[in-house]
């Protein structure tokens, strides 16, 4: 019996940990054909071992999202390896936290947004032709709470995500016609490397979460792999909130 994935060729960007690592087993294990896009060489290796031992199919193909010629490589290599793709998830991103007054505009402000909004605009725009071209066609972006509600010291990070969120649905608008979906989950507070390290940020989070709780990567990759499947066809433009509740608040 086929998986909700079955035979459907995805790219996933920031794949090496965390979330995207998660998604990349759970969409292994529905029977997608992966290209997993990250800088770390080891860490990719490693992943793709995982996923063939449980028989996945996976490719690593070594991108810095912020590299131009490293999005064209990686599109042009997933294409070359499984003449299509059929999904794209968005992943890859990172987070500087200070005052607002010491953040630098070019480590804090533009790296941020190089990494988590025009890596975005730029493999949509090397995706899309193929995607068009087949009458179909999924991507997912991985915003955050952040995006959806004011965070302290996370200024660039959540002007980031408040992009990523209007990002989604104006693309998910101009075309849903031609048979593309673009949806987005938003996370909230998730145990990866890119939470702040310290009691400190723990609690803060813990203060505003309903579930008391901080999520684990395993806990959204279901949403994404939801977005993914054709149990989502009708369903584009969405935000697919997962946050234990915050911003319920």
């Amino acid at each position: 019996m086929g998986g909700r994935l079955e035979e459907k060729v995805a790219i996933i960007t920031g794949a090496t940990s965390g979330i995207g690592r998660a998604t990349a087993i759970l969409f292994a294990r529905e029977g997608a054909r992966l290209a997993l896009a990250g800088r770390r060489e080891n860490l990719g290796k490693e992943l793709v071992n995982t996923i063939k031992s449980n028989d996945g199919k996976a490719v690593f193909i070594k991108t810095d999202v912020t590299i131009k010629n490293d999005i064209k490589n990686l599109v042009e290599t997933t294409i070359n390896i499984y003449k299509k793709i059929d999904i794209l998830v968005n992943n890859a991103g990172i987070v500087r936290m200070f005052n607002f007054i010491e953040m630098d505009e070019i480590k804090d402000f533009d790296e941020v947004f190089n990494t988590n909004v025009k890596s975005c605009f730029l493999l949509c725009k090397e995706i899309l032709p193929y995607m068009l071209e087949q009458k179909k066609g999924v991507i997912i972006n991985v915003g955050s709470v952040a995006g959806e509600v004011g965070v302290p010291k996370l200024t660039s990070y959540s002007a980031s995500k408040g992009a990523i969120r209007q990002f989604t649905k104006s693309l998910a608008v101009e075309y849903a016609k031609f048979g593309i979906r673009v949806n987005a989950v938003i996370p909230g507070a998730t145990r990866t490397s890119m939470i702040p390290e310290g009691k400190d940020f723990e609690k803060f989070v813990l203060t505003h979460q309903p579930m008391g709780k901080i999520a684990s990567s395993e806990e959204i990759a279901p949403a994404i792999l939801f977005l993914a499947s054709d149990e989502a066809s009708f369903c584009t433009g969405s935000l697919l909130i997962i946050d234990g509740g915050e911003t319920s608040i």
